[in-house]
């Protein structure tokens, strides 16, 4: 079994590694939504540590080593499968359901088997939802009361609440290191926050913890250090905060920056109401406006709602209907409209649609079908999801079917939540059973569809050359780095990085109350 240096290197004095599983299945929150541990996960997380204490006896290892190994990985995708129903063992191991994710029971005992059903170091993986804060900026001074309690709520959500200085957990720096050094991450979106301008009246409580300005540098700075295009930078708008202004931005950002998109989040307001896309007097202005600078890709956040956020505004029933209006923009769908609560998801209902359901029907009722100009991403869809394999089935199924196997890109909501490689493990791993696929029409998740997911579509949306990309990549500094450090240090670096945030609701809204609702 390969070793890790990186687990022997470590101090006495650093705090012991927790003996838990390599994914997530706690409390946890994206600053958007807190989700509270299930007894589900409860038997998850019990079942994990017992299999892991067994197969490290066996192969005569520390547990925390075997944890950390691939065959960790396939102990714990294996016991999601159990406990979704989806049949332990896969490719002979002796499982009679498929679905779920393909690993069989041998790859909990052999990491070389285990290594390869996992390996995603030849995908072109494209992450276009990515965030992190700026280390300095006016939004300390404009946030006095809230900012030291944004930055450490932010920080503690990759399992950096110790660190001295939080922002060390969430800057540019530690996004490099989730993102590009503890991943297999070949590109990357970068995305800000919905905030208030500040105005002569509202001098606290504005301003942006990464503003389009603070994007723009960050994106630049990692292409430097990569010496090839590693990060693509969104627009930050808010067209329902002084909109003229907000106009005024997109052009000034466009014109300084570039953009490779606008993002948006119609469910925020400065005051409280949202808007909706087909507003004559917001919405159509900022597409408008979108489409006379030539930047088509318009991101917007529906579904998930924020405390203090507009739960109407969060409905995508716009999305359908400017789509129509507008067949030359891309509606990028962050969340997929998907709610908290995401077990209720299951076979697309049309008569009492909720979650993902409305933005299947939106582009049904506007006559769009699969292959439009509607999007869906899957930014906290799958990290949601993904330990309920019966539900992520139904999940990546309906999408598929009804928008289209070329319109379902990659997100992951890090550096949030930290590295996002067990999601992409986890991914690639997975299929949607014949079952499932007899009874809805899903199509089969074949390897080709999970890699226009993972990045093949997306580069196509955004101008990417995959292959160019990917050649720039390996050769360039960055690239070199995470070798060196894969064959220096070990892979898998990730593997014990803990969710912090609120540990409990009273927490979580009490974050709320400190922050006011921002960021979101």
């Amino acid at each position: 079994m390969r070793r890790f240096p990186w687990i022997r290197l470590r101090k006495k004095t650093d705090p012991e590694l927790p003996f838990e599983p390599p994914i997530h299945l706690g409390n946890f929150s994206t600053g958007e939504y807190f989700h509270e541990q299930t007894p589900r996960e409860r038997l998850i997380r019990r079942m994990i540590l017992e299999r892991a204490e067994a197969h490290a006896r066996r192969l005569g290892v520390d547990r925390r080593e075997f944890l950390a190994s691939a065959a960790g990985m396939a102990t714990s995708l294996g016991v999601l499968n159990a406990v979704g129903g989806c049949g332990d063992g896969k490719r002979g191991g002796g499982g009679a359901a498929d679905g779920g994710f393909n690993v069989p029971d041998a790859a909990a005992g052999d990491c070389e088997l285990a290594e390869d059903i996992l390996d995603t170091s030849g995908e072109f993986i494209f992450d276009i939802q990515t965030h992190h804060i700026e280390r300095e900026g006016d939004w300390r001074k404009t946030n006095p009361d809230s900012g030291a309690a944004i930055a450490g709520y932010f920080a503690s959500f990759n399992g950096c609440s110790q660190a001295a200085d939080k922002i060390d957990c969430i800057d540019a720096d530690a996004y490099i290191e989730k993102i590009f050094l503890e991943s297999d991450t070949t590109v990357a979106v970068l995305s800000g926050f919905p905030t208030a301008i500040c105005t002569e009246a509202r001098t606290t409580g504005c301003g942006n913890p990464l503003d389009n300005d603070a994007i723009a540098r960050s994106r630049d700075r990692v292409n430097a250090l990569a010496r090839s295009e590693r990060v693509l930078n969104h627009c930050q708008v808010n067209p329902n905060d002084q909109l003229e202004v907000q106009l005024a931005l997109m052009e000034r950002v466009h014109a300084d920056y570039g953009v490779a998109g606008w993002k948006v989040y119609p469910p925020w307001g400065p005051e409280g109401p949202g808007w909706f896309l087909d507003d004559p007097k917001i919405g159509i202005p900022f597409i408008e406006k979108a489409r006379a600078l030539g930047a088509l890709n318009v991101c917007i956040h529906k579904g998930i709602v924020f405390p203090g956020w507009d739960a109407e505004a969060a409905d995508p029933r716009d999305v359908g209907v400017v789509a129509k209006m507008f067949p030359d923009v891309n509606f990028i769908v962050y969340h997929s409209g998907i709610e908290l609560g995401a077990a209720g998801e299951g076979p697309y209902n049309p008569d009492a649609p909720a979650g993902i359901d409305r933005l299947i029907k939106t582009v049904l009722d506007n006559e769009l079908g699969a292959g439009s100009n509607v999007y869906a991403e899957l930014g906290s869809v799958w990290a949601q999801v993904f330990t309920q394999p019966d539900v992520a089935q139904h999940v990546i199924g309906k999408l598929l079917l009804h928008l289209g196997e070329d319109n379902v890109l990659w997100g992951s909501e890090c550096v949030w939540l930290g590295s996002p490689q067990p999601q992409i493990e986890a991914f690639r791993t997975f299929e949607i059973s014949t079952e499932l696929q007899e009874m809805h029409g899903y199509p089969a998740l074949t390897p080709e569809r999970k890699a226009k997911i993972l990045g093949l579509s997306s580069a196509r949306v955004y101008g990417i050359d995959p292959e160019a990309t990917r050649c720039r990549i390996r050769a360039a500094q960055l690239g070199r780095l995470k070798q060196t450090m894969d064959g220096e240090l070990g892979p898998r670096r990730w593997a014990f990085q803990q969710m912090g945030g609120p540990r409990t609701r009273r927490e979580w809204f009490d974050f709320i109350r400190a922050t006011g609702g921002k960021p979101g």
